[in-house]
């Protein structure tokens, strides 16, 4: 039997910003292809074949709200469990809402997820993850724009946390995307 892997799979501008001042996440849409741009590679790790690992999501209800104002589900059918106290009207019948400690929210995706992998979404979240050690993957895509102010996403987490990077990849439009196994300090 397969074991799932918690899994963190984002975009980031180059000098560490998952979204700008006010959650400003316009600057995900432009385009930055150039002339003279690297190739993309073929073992690039897409938003497609990413989800086809995935079992279960864990979103952050602030990320649930950046997502709703897209207006169009980009999870298809994997059940998306959204961490709230808050009341919510979902855009999916794939969607419930969750709430408890970052373990008790973890344990409950992999029970949803089954042998499939869980996608870890939100800031917040994350952070919690990583400083419980929940985290075992960590894929991060730069997009070539450096923010200068925002968001981060490794901003006050409560201690160093090792990687063993496992992937460096161009992607389409001159990003680069990276990714590293969390190293257990046991």
């Amino acid at each position: 039997m397969k074991i799932p892997r918690v899994r963190v799979y984002l975009a980031s501008s180059f000098d560490g910003f998952i979204a700008g001042p006010n959650h400003d996440i316009d600057w995900l849409n432009q385009n930055y292809s150039m002339a003279g741009d690297l190739e993309s590679s073929p073992e690039v790790l897409s938003f497609e074949r990413f989800m086809s690992e995935v079992g279960a999501m864990l979103m952050g209800r602030n990320t649930y709200s950046i997502v709703e104002k897209f207006g169009q589900w980009h999870y298809g059918e994997t059940p998306v469990l959204v961490a709230t106290t808050r009341p919510l009207e979902p855009m999916s019948k794939t969607i419930q809402t969750v709430s408890g400690s970052i373990e008790l929210l973890i344990a409950k995706a992999k029970q949803v997820a089954g042998e499939k992998d869980i996608y870890l979404d939100g800031g917040d979240l994350v952070r919690q993850a990583f400083d419980a050690k929940l985290v075992d993957e960590i894929t991060i895509t730069f997009l070539p724009v450096l923010l200068g102010k925002g968001i981060r996403l490794f901003e006050d987490l409560v201690s160093p946390t090792r990687l063993q990077f496992s992937a460096h990849n161009m992607h389409d439009g001159g990003m680069l995307q990276v990714t590293a196994k969390i190293i257990s300090e046991e």
